[in-house]
């Protein structure tokens, strides 16, 4: 259509008013009631979500996340506060291994106690028969039931390693 004579002038005036018409049509459609036609459901079976995700470089989406700033926005008390400690220690054996081990220790200081204890009543006895000037080849090995007659009691020794 260029080679003939005011062939530009036709065309310039076609594209003009295919503009205007495009236009009028444009401002005539009511795109609420076209949007209203549109079966979303069937539009959304047509996207191939494979194909889409097969483009998206995840890796880079990745490495435009601000770890740091959702850090920040996480309410660190609010999920402590949250946190029940009576249901944590029913599902751990936190509770038996404190029972235990306070009752390990409770033992050994009751165990240190009783010789502490036995320490001293051997002291005061091996005292009490110097003073008394008993002799200790004379006095019985332990109780009558508990240990067999004619056993002879071991001289208890005194500080500085005299024997009674």
């Amino acid at each position: 259509m260029s080679n003939l004579p005011g062939s530009k002038g036709l065309e310039h005036l076609a594209q003009g008013v295919a503009e205007r018409v495009v236009t009028l049509v444009l401002e005539a459609i009511d795109i609420d009631a076209l949007v209203e036609r549109i079966d979303v459901e069937k539009l959304v079976e047509r996207v191939d979500v494979e194909r889409i995700i097969d483009q998206v470089d995840v890796q880079k989406i990745i490495d435009r996340v601000d770890i740091q700033a959702i850090i920040d926005r996480v309410d660190i008390s609010g999920i402590v506060n949250r946190v029940d400690i009576d249901a944590l220690m029913e599902q751990t054996e936190l509770g038996t291994i404190i029972a235990r081990s306070t009752t390990g220790v409770f033992s050994q200081v009751l165990d240190l106690v009783r010789a502490q204890g036995v320490g001293l009543d051997d002291f005061f006895a091996r005292w009490t028969n110097k003073i008394l000037r008993r002799d200790p080849a004379s006095l019985p090995s332990g109780p009558a039931l508990l240990v067999p007659s004619g056993t002879v009691a071991m001289a208890p020794s005194l500080p500085g390693g005299d024997r009674g």
